[in-house]
């Protein structure tokens, strides 16, 4: 056993990315877009969602909506001219009036024109702008994690293509994007494109590309000659104190694929990764340890990650859930060193634990949009070293992290209605208070 005193040495040199920060955001952030079951298969309930013929210009963005700086309307214009009157007034007027007294009865007053059915063009409303098809977006998430120790920001930005028109549920939220994405963390950093595309907002598929150069320092690039290599935060330390660790770069790919729905309040989804890893490491190493899913991966090979998550969306901002999650490196004979025994030590590790996000407020007219806290707190339940081998296994995986999205262009209020922030209810004055 380890010296207790020794379990939580998390020196700043082996400092590296929040593992989870990085698929937290989409499969917690948004599961409010998930639709309910019930409108998957049957006509979409849309009355939870403003219509897109709604999302129109305020009266002061729009010329043609009438105002007190219009005068007032003529007197003698009718209101309704569309509407028909009633039948039983259209029983009396068929019967002609009798001609006033002392007039001839053919000597009726001349008919009076009929009233227009046009509806008058100040006071006919323009129809509101739909979804645009073409938009520039951003995601920005900035995190922290404790057990492994690490810290990171995350940004994506790029170009977003409406799929389908439709003002349903399902399709609403339908498209594909070309972004530019980047990670920056204390040991290294990553960049590269990413293709996404949500055909439907029940399903989410993306692949990433990220060129990521680690700097040589806090610890990282720790790399090993075998996938039987022990790698727990100890050894990390000490091959750091003797100068072992190194800059590299490689190359890795991320697939992903996330399926959600909703039943009413309560939402379910699961996202499941694959990773691919190319890093030219030391001179006869074949595996490094990668701190974004803590666990030893090829040089060049497969890990994957999957999280499950369990979510009730309160009203007003909060959502409360747990997620579990599995990892998976994937070696081969190649992995190991001549003669050892091939059978996978690490993993698969798993943690579950409790989710909170609270999103302080969502104004889709606002550029800086949907910022959110997300909480999430995950005790190990299978792990080489972090359920009590080396650090204890009341210790969880911890993360805090701050996220925010919106558009760029075109200007969201274009398209959105005008939103208004929360007000804050303040507290009645009693009545001795105000008698002072």
């Amino acid at each position: 056993m380890v010296d207790p005193s020794m379990q939580l040495r998390y020196r700043s040199k082996h400092v590296g990315l929040v593992g989870a920060l990085l698929v937290i955001q989409t499969p917690l952030s948004s599961a409010r877009a998930a639709p309910d079951a019930e409108a998957a298969t049957s006509p979409p309930d849309v009355s939870s969602v403003e219509p897109i013929e709604e999302l129109g210009t305020t009266e002061t963005d729009n010329p043609a909506s009438p105002n007190a700086d219009d005068g007032p309307l003529n007197a003698d214009e009718p209101l309704d001219a569309d509407e028909p009157a009633p039948a039983d007034e259209r029983a009396s007027s068929d019967k002609p009036e009798p001609p006033p007294e002392g007039e001839p009865a053919g000597a009726s007053a001349a008919p009076e024109p009929a009233a227009s059915t046009e509806t008058s063009s100040a006071t006919a409303p323009l129809k509101p702008p739909r979804l645009p098809r073409h938009r520039l977006i951003y995601n920005n998430l900035t995190g922290f994690r404790y057990n492994p120790l690490g810290l990171s920001n995350e940004l994506s930005i790029g170009y977003r293509y409406q799929l389908i028109n439709r003002d349903t549920i399902l399709f609403r939220e339908s498209f594909i994007s070309a972004q530019a994405h980047t990670v920056v963390t204390p040991a290294y950093v990553g960049a590269g494109p990413r293709i996404e595309v949500q055909p439907a907002v029940v399903l989410n598929l993306s692949a990433t590309y990220d060129y990521v150069r680690f700097f040589g320092a806090f610890g990282s690039l720790q790399s090993f000659p075998s996938a039987n290599a022990q790698w727990h935060d100890d050894v990390i330390s000490d091959l750091a104190d003797k100068d072992l660790n190194y800059g590299a770069g490689g190359h890795q790919i991320t697939l992903s694929a996330l399926l959600q729905g909703k039943v009413k309040n309560v939402a379910i989804r699961d996202n499941p990764k694959l990773y691919w890893y190319d890093f030219d490491l030391r001179n006869g190493d074949r595996t490094y340890y990668n701190q974004t899913i803590d666990i030893l991966v090829p040089g060049r090979g497969w890990a994957m990650t999957n999280d499950l998550d369990l979510l009730y969306l309160f009203d007003f901002g909060l959502t409360l859930g747990a997620r579990y999650t599995v990892t998976q490196a994937f070696y081969r004979d190649e992995h190991f060193a001549p003669g050892e025994e091939t059978t996978n030590i690490n993993g698969p590790t798993h943690r579950v634990g409790p989710a909170l996000i609270y999103s302080f407020y969502d104004r889709p007219d606002q550029r800086f949009n949907q910022p959110s806290l997300v909480v999430l707190a995950q005790w190990w339940a299978k792990h080489p070293y972090r359920t009590g081998r080396e650090v204890s296994g009341a210790i969880p995986y911890f993360v805090v992290a701050f996220t925010f999205k919106g558009d760029i262009h075109p200007h969201p209020a274009t398209w959105n209605p005008k939103s208004e922030r929360r007000k804050k209810t303040r507290r009645p004055r009693r009545a001795h208070e105000g008698a002072r």
